[in-house]
């Protein structure tokens, strides 16, 4: 009796095939790279030059909201997503996490008439991070 299931490798070939007419799709969309990112894709420079990230530039803290403060960035030539920390005066530096782009980075849980400082690098690049940026502060409301 002959099975009905396809062979590995044709189910692999089809499975290529189907990957390549998905990404040929996407880049025919012309997207940008932080909106490839937030598609769940990753992007690929093919390029034997080193990419050197330099420190992102923190144009903003927004504290209109309680108990969390927006953070506003240029973005960086390179960088996949954006790491962010946060701190207490010269307390240790508190994870944020990662962001894969500039816009809607917002730390939550944070104590009203608390000064947080906070610093972002970006991800990417041929070293994988880039250097950090210069801390920003802020109270929080």
């Amino acid at each position: 009796m002959a099975s009905t299931f396809p062979s590995l490798k044709d189910a692999r070939n089809d499975l290529v095939a189907a990957l390549r007419q998905i990404a040929a799709y996407i880049q025919s969309l012309n997207l940008t790279e932080a909106q490839v990112l937030t598609l769940g894709f990753d992007v690929v420079v093919w390029s034997k030059t080193p990419i050197t990230l330099i420190a992102p530039v923190i144009t903003g803290l927004d504290n209109s909201k309680t108990t969390q403060l927006g953070v506003y960035l240029q973005a960086v030539n390179g960088a996949k997503a954006y790491h962010v920390q946060y701190c207490t005066g010269t307390g240790a530096w508190v994870e944020a996490g990662i962001w894969p782009k500039t816009t809607d980075i917002v730390i939550t849980g944070l104590t009203p008439g608390t000064v947080y400082g906070v610093r972002v690098r970006g991800v990417g690049g041929s070293d994988q991070y880039g250097p950090w940026s210069a801390t920003v502060s802020l109270m929080c409301t």
